[in-house]
Formats: structure tokens, sequence, C-alpha cells
């Protein structure tokens, strides 16, 4: 600041363009006018910090001040295209070159406009004019609007912030509200994703110190245990020995008894990014009576191998629950399987069988990266959907022998040809429930839902925080399912009085699945199908063996046929569900199983421990590539290839006959 002056600070007479409150101007008008300053403006104080500098301060930096004795002040701004203040050229230190931000210094002079603004004390107004000798722009509004966005957008981001929503939300509403109710749809326009979600971070971050942690990871542990034991979970930390590996099981009483329940078909997947440990997040799932998906329990592990998840598996099943699965769904992780099957040691411990399924969805990612022959990738996935295991194996051997890669016609049969049981649909045609359900996107989605609040900078007890607010949103979802269960009444527009009336008897997500089926005899009309030609329920579609309810084929029957569908008919499905849900799908299971001799197991166990050190080894390597620390990784490298090397080229020794 100058030194105050007793000088008049009223500038040089002229006839301004006088504003008042009740001036109906556009914010683009007023943009304009405040841009191109070609005579003076008269606005009151109050009315030009409010609403209209907030709209050009993109526009404009400050050159100088003056603060008289009076009151008044004076400003000298410049173009922010002038840029007449030099750009930094301090270095971080510490930070090696490869891992600093590019930046690139912007032209300075590229525009030379000035302009004066006066805030009156006396009148309480501020004028606005043009500097003397000041040239127009040489740039038009659109372009610094790209440079920069106007506090005006970026206070509407920071109240949206404030309700901690993701940034690609905020984005699009403040775009949206901007561009029809305030009329600033331009420098709206230029907003990105990334600037929101450093406004955000500035606005979010002092509210959430507490997420961050103690950085002392013992004392960060003992507070998550703390906080999860108030929030009424069972918590228990577990560390095994031979590995040098620790853990935390976590699980909520309701969750438990969900667990116990409904566990008979358990889908694991685990997540990582949670926390600045990198300790992976394991989540349980199951479906309960009312088709709602719930949580059984969580573990975070420090290092995701089989026997630190194993312990984790073994603590929930022994002290917990009598968790008793049938059938677990995972994602292709040998880990995985090979810590399920030390858990569930099946009839050799003399307890029920425990079978991984694989999901079809990860399968097929699989696929896609690895089968990169699109004919041979199509008959895979036929026979996958293949309902007969003689059917599957006649497919598989078909993609091998049309396959003209060696090396995929070997990872198929490597990989593929003798555990169709897992990965093929064959093997769960015994039961709906199995056919229902073949993917883990439902846990993919809470997974998803998670991570979108945590961050890789929140500590353990941060983390456990997040965790334990998606776990509450979940279990009122529940609540609010199975309310609606019994009580609420599905209306479809286009279908029979009589056959709405009866489908309103089921509970109401059978009412959803089931008018699904009846709407279709549209499209089957429209498609110019004919009847089915059925004389009896006996459909064979998918639905109708999933669901085990009336399917298009039989409503169609009905509509334009034999009437299948009397109210005896209707009665027999009703009673399937009068005295419980979804888990009547368990209960309906044929006993058709595919059982395993000791020699494939053996062979099993060698292929899933193999898998295992593979995914260890590479989930190590990334860890460390992650780091940006290059001598490190090639460290690394260097380490593997004299551990494996040696191990290589015995075997190929002895594969060739040497000594």
């Amino acid at each position: 600041m100058s030194v105050p002056s007793s000088q008049s600070t009223v500038p040089p007479a002229s006839s301004p363009l006088i504003i008042t409150s009740a001036s109906n101007l556009t914010p683009d008008e007023k943009r304009n006018l405040l841009f191109d300053v070609d005579r003076a403006l008269e606005i009151p104080m109050e009315v030009f910090n409010e609403e209209w500098w907030p709209l050009v301060s993109n526009i404009w930096t400050k050159w100088d001040s003056y603060k008289y004795v009076n009151g008044d002040i004076r400003k000298t701004f410049a173009c922010r295209f002038m840029k007449h203040r030099e750009s930094s050229t301090r270095q971080k230190e510490n930070v090696p070159n490869e891992k600093r931000r590019i930046t690139r210094i912007r032209p300075s002079n590229i525009c030379s406009a000035m302009i004066k603004v006066f805030w009156i004390a006396s009148s309480n107004v501020v004028q606005v004019e043009r500097h003397k000798n000041s040239p127009n722009h040489t740039h038009s509004l659109s372009e610094i609007d790209r440079l920069k966005r106007p506090k005006a957008i970026r206070s509407l981001v920071e109240i949206e912030a404030a309700k901690n929503y993701s940034a690609p939300t905020i984005t699009s509403a403040v775009k949206e509200y901007a561009t029809l109710e305030l009329g600033l749809g331009e420098p709206a326009r230029e907003l990105k994703r990334k600037e929101v979600a450093n406004i955000k971070y500035k606005v979010r971050g002092p509210a959430e110190t507490y997420l961050i942690g103690n950085p002392n990871l013992k004392l960060d542990i003992s507070d998550s245990i703390s906080y999860l034991t108030e929030q009424g979970y069972r918590v228990e930390k577990y560390r095994v020995s031979q590995r040098s590996t620790r853990g935390i099981v976590f699980a909520h009483p309701e969750q438990l008894k969900k667990l116990e329940r409904h566990g008979w078909l358990t889908l694991i997947d685990s997540t990582h990014k949670t926390n600045r440990y990198d300790w992976r997040l394991f989540t349980l799932y199951v479906c309960d009576t009312y088709g709602c998906w719930n949580v059984g329990a969580h573990f975070f592990v420090s290092s995701e191998d089989a026997d630190t998840v194993a312990e984790a598996l073994i603590i929930i099943r022994n002290k917990y629950c009598r968790w008793s699965p049938r059938y677990i769904l995972s994602d292709h992780s040998n880990i995985e399987a090979k810590s399920i099957k030390k858990t569930f040691p099946g009839m050799a411990a003399g307890e029920q069988e425990c079978q991984v399924l694989l999901c079809v969805v990860h399968v097929m990612r699989t696929w896609m990266q690895k089968i990169h022959e699109k004919k041979t990738r199509d008959i895979m996935i036929a026979a996958m959907h293949k309902r007969t295991k003689i059917g599957c194996e006649s497919l598989v051997q078909d993609a091998i022998n049309s396959c003209p890669v060696p090396s995929i016609q070997s990872y198929i049969k490597r990989n593929y040809t003798k555990n169709t049981e897992k990965w093929g649909l064959w093997a769960r045609q015994h039961s709906p429930l199995l056919l229902q359900v073949t993917s883990t996107n439902s846990l993919e989605s809470f997974h998803s839902e998670l991570k979108k609040t945590t961050s890789s900078s929140h500590g353990l007890i941060g983390a456990a925080h997040k965790v334990v607010n998606v776990d509450c949103k979940k279990r009122s979802e529940a609540e609010s399912a199975s309310f609606d269960f019994r009580i609420k009444k599905i209306s479809a527009y286009g279908v029979d009085v009589d056959i709405l009336e009866e489908i309103q008897k089921f509970p109401f997500p059978f009412q959803q699945l089931i008018i699904r089926e009846a709407c279709a005899v549209m499209n089957r009309l429209e498609k110019g199908k004919s009847t089915p030609g059925l004389t009896s329920l006996d459909c064979f579609c998918l639905f109708r063996h999933r669901y085990l309810l009336p399917c298009k084929h039989i409503f169609h029957e009905h509509m334009y046929g034999n009437k299948l569908l009397t109210t005896d008919v209707w009665q027999m499905f009703c009673e399937i569900f009068e005295e419980s849900g979804f888990e009547v799908y368990e209960s309906r299971e044929s006993f058709i199983e595919y059982v395993q001799t000791e020699q494939q197991k053996n062979a099993e166990n060698r292929r899933i421990a193999v898998g295992e050190l593979t995914e260890r080894m590479r989930d190590r390597y990334w860890r460390v590539e992650e780091m940006g620390d290059v001598e490190k990784t090639q460290s690394f490298i260097s380490m593997l290839e004299a551990s494996v090397n040696p191990i290589i080229l015995q075997f190929d020794n002895n594969s060739s006959g040497k000594t």
C-alpha cells in the first residue's frame, strides 16, 4: 500500500454509465461492460462487489493499489494475459527429476489492456474507467475463460464440494446450473474435472484431517480397532508369523447373522488403495431373503497371500459365526482359491465340501486379454454357456483345433480344459441360485461405491470410517427392501387385469420379474413369433430354469393358445414363496455334483500354488514400480531373475536328459 494522501480520489470528469440495483442486465452483458471498458461505469458498491466483480475476476489481475485517508480506494488492474509478474523458478527439494510435474511458463505481454477501479466511500459507489492510453484487448473473452474460470463459477464449485459429491458429479451440476440459471454458459463450459477435484480438496481437506490418522501404523491400527468397536463391530487383529503379515477382521453382528443364514453362496473379492499402507480390503457378500445384497464381513490384510487371507477366513468361520458356505464365487484369483481350500478342507476333514466357482465376467475379461483370436474366443464363450459337460468340453476342443496361434492353443489346454466345472455353466444347472448369480458384479459395485469416498492418503482409521458409512447405507437399504417385500404392489400397462391381480400376490421382487416376462410377449408378437405350442409348464428357457416362475413363452401360450395359467397353477407358484424369499432357491438344488478324484485334487492344488506365487510376485513388482524409484525396480527384477533362472535352467536340463 502507498502512503495515505489527502488528495482527491474522484476520476476525471466524464459521462459515466450509471448502473443501479434495478438495472436488468444479464451476466453476459455485465461481463462485456467490464471486459471492454469503452466508457466510465458507476455501480453501487455492494452490487459491484457481490454481483459484478465475481463475473470478471479471471480477466483482471491487480497492478497496484492506493488507499486514501478519507477511506476511498483506487486499484489498477491489468489484463491477465499481460502477466506482469515473473513465474517462479523455485525447484522443490529432494524430488527426483522424473517425479517432478511437467509444467510450462505462460508467455507474457500478449495483451496490455488496463483499467482503474475507484471505491468511493462517501457515495458508496464504485467507478470503473479505462486506464490512460490503455489499448483494447488483443483476444476474446472466451480465450481468457479457457485460461481461468471467474470467481462466480468457482464459488458454485465450492458450495457443491462442501456436500462431498464426486468431482464428475459436481462438474456436471455446476455446468448445468451456470448455463440454465445464471447465463454463464461460456465460462462454465471450460470447467475441468481436475480443477473441480483441486477445489474440492481445498474445501474438504481441513474437514477430513481425522481420516489421515496417526502416522504411526501401530497407533493407527489401535485407533481403528477402537473406532470399529465403538460402532458395534466385532473386531480382531491377528498376525501370521511365517509370513510376517498382519490383518484386522471386523464385522457387525447384523452382518454376521446374515452371513450365517444366507452364506450358502458367498461372494469374495478384494480392493486396493483405500489407505496409505495399501492394506487390501476383503469383503464377503451374501444375498438375503429379500433379494438384497449385504455385507457378511470385512478384513484388512497387510499382504495379499493365501496364508494371511486364510487366517482371516478361519477367524470368521470359527470365532464369529457358524459360516458354512456350499459355494464361494470369486474372481480369477489363485490366492483366494488357495485360502478357501485351507479354510474349508471339505470331506477330508469330515465336513461339507465348499466349491470355488469363477466369476464369468472376470473369466471373459481374461479371455479378451489372452485369447485375441475373436473366432476362438467366441467358441470359448459358447462353451461357457453350454448346459452339458460333454457339450462344453467338445466346444473347448473345437476352439483349440480351430485356433491358428499355437501359444493360445497351449494357454487354453493348460488353463481351461481340466477345470470346466469352475467356469462352465453346465456345472451350475442343478441350482437356480447359481444360475441367477454368475458374477461378482454386485460386490464390485459395493467396492466401487466405497472407493469414491476413500483415498490412498487416508490411514486405516479413515478407511474404517468410510467402510462403516457404506455398511450403514446397505443395512438401511436392506430394511427398506424387507418392508416392501410383502407390501408393495406393482402396476403395469397392457397386462390383463386378471393376470395382474395374480402377479400382485407374489412378493414385490418376484412381481417385477414376472411382469417383465408378461410384457415381453408384445415383443414376441412384434417379431412375428407364433405361440410356442406348450401343453404344460415344462419350458426349458433360461428364465424358467433360473427362477421357477412363468416365463414369456408360458404367457404367450396362455394368452393366444392353451390356457396354462389356471387359478390352481397360480396358487402353486405363490406357495413357493409363502413362507420364504430368495433362499427358496437354495433348497431347490438338485443332487447333481461334480466330484473330483484325489489325483485331480492334487493337480489342482499344485496349479493353484503356482498361480498364487505368480500373483504375489506380480503384486510386489507393481508396488515397487508405483514407488517411482527406477533403481529399486531394476534391483527387484535382477533379484527375481537371479532366483528364477537357475530353477528354470535346472528343469530345462532335466527335460533334455542332461545331469
